[in-house]
């Protein structure tokens, strides 16, 4: 009698499973042509001459031009503020991961009194608003010759970036057992040694985290940019988008055309990378 019963309410409670399953893919279904529409709409109002685009808003093309990424790309200066994006990403990546991974490891792996101080000042960089700073960067910058310079706006992304790298690093940092490092130092390893060859190996899901989070806020970061640089040749493309506008008519096409260029290296790199993203920083705050 016990396994007829329990066998009913399974059955009856299948039904029910699949009809929750049902709503919860449709309402994902929906979320995501909600996210989505956006993005299509553009690409497709990039494919068509102005006038089409005010005319027919809503509409497919009536012919598909793809030269308004060739004339966005050479004509509008989009190549070059592509270069100039990648050149400051670039960099600023790679130093907010050495040093962001050097400082973890003198917090978390060094024994020295100032260790925890220095682990709350940089928890309390997180804190620190960007607006907040730009009036004593731009006097300070002023005075030592970094304003309308690539250099100034990497040393403050590398500023502001380091304290969610540590903050993610420590964490892994921590859970890495410290009979590794004994046996490394056994071994002959130096200090050098054990960060380089030792940790920095077990630190590459971490480091990817970090990356990715520090790309996609560099990547589409705009008022550092539009407060320290005034020279067209050293604009990133947030910035540059706004040389399409003109003073009595703006030139839609192409300008749709720069901003699918500007938003499609950010969407394909989380795109690709979500899942790591929320294990990663998941991971670190558990362990830390």
């Amino acid at each position: 009698m016990i396994k007829e019963g329990g066998a009913r309410m399974g059955s009856s409670s299948k039904p029910i499973r699949q009809l929750q399953n049902v709503f919860i893919y449709l309402f994902l279904g929906i979320g995501a042509l909600v996210y989505l529409y956006p993005l299509f709409w553009l690409i497709v109002n990039s494919l068509k001459k102005t006038p089409e685009i005010f005319e027919r808003p809503w509409e497919l093309p009536l012919h598909w031009l793809w030269g308004n990424y060739i004339n966005a790309w050479f004509t509008g200066g989009t190549g070059r503020y592509f270069y100039n994006s990648v050149l400051v990403t670039t960099v600023t990546l790679l130093l907010v991961l050495l040093l962001a991974s050097m400082a973890s490891f003198a917090i978390v792996k060094l024994k020295w009194k100032a260790s925890k101080g220095t682990l709350v000042y940089f928890m309390i960089g997180l804190m620190v608003p960007l607006q907040a700073t730009l009036i004593p960067l731009v006097i300070f910058f002023s005075k030592i010759n970094l304003m309308n310079s690539q250099i100034g706006l990497i040393l403050i992304y590398v500023a502001f970036a380091l304290p969610t790298a540590v903050l993610v690093l420590s964490g892994f940092m921590s859970a890495i057992p410290k009979e590794i490092m004994e046996a490394s130092i056994i071994d002959g390893c130096s200090l050098y040694g054990v960060f380089g060859r030792v940790l920095m190996p077990l630190l590459i899901p971490a480091l990817m985290t970090v990356g990715i989070i520090s790309f996609a806020g560099i990547w589409n970061e705009l008022l550092v940019v539009l407060t320290f640089i005034n020279d067209a040749k050293k604009m990133t493309l947030p910035i540059g988008l706004l040389n399409f506008q003109g003073q009595y008519a703006t030139d839609f096409a192409p300008m749709f055309a720069a901003i699918v260029m500007t938003t499609m290296p950010s969407i394909i790199v989380i795109s690709i990378f979500n899942k790591r993203i929320i294990s990663g920083i998941t991971a670190g705050s558990l362990k830390g």
